[in-house]
């Protein structure tokens, strides 16, 4: 199921798959609306975080539908206090199971942090 982004059709890939009644969400990076990553960390991880959960949103689930969080960090651990806060801002009560991953570059020159996530969906 495709969003339709640039990102997509230049490197073959969906934004999210839904196989059964889960939904397996390919890695979300923060962008402003240039689409460039912005400089702040904590604002990098506030957007990429923001275009998850419109992600879920699309498909009728939220962060509580979550079940897996899977984050790369460029420069890893640095930055995690601003990265903890941004996910428990988006996140709220909901608990999915987490890994973190250092990463040595991502898609883009100064991107921070890549996300991807497997939700389940809830039949309505």
């Amino acid at each position: 199921m495709s969003s339709g982004t640039d990102w997509e059709e230049e490197y073959g890939y969906s934004d999210a798959v839904l196989s059964g009644d889960l939904l397996f969400c390919s890695g979300q990076v923060g962008l402003d609306s240039d689409g460039t990553p912005p400089a702040d960390p904590e604002r990098q991880y506030d957007l990429a975080f923001a275009t998850l959960g419109a992600l879920l949103a699309k498909h009728g689930a939220s962060p509580l539908d979550l079940v897996e969080l899977t984050s790369f960090h460029v420069d890893y651990p640095h930055h995690m206090v601003e990265f903890m806060a941004a996910k428990a801002r988006f996140q709220g009560a909901a608990r999915p199971a987490w890994t973190a991953i250092g990463a040595a570059a991502l898609g883009k020159p100064s991107i921070l942090v890549e996300i991807k996530a497997t939700a389940r969906i809830r039949p309505n």
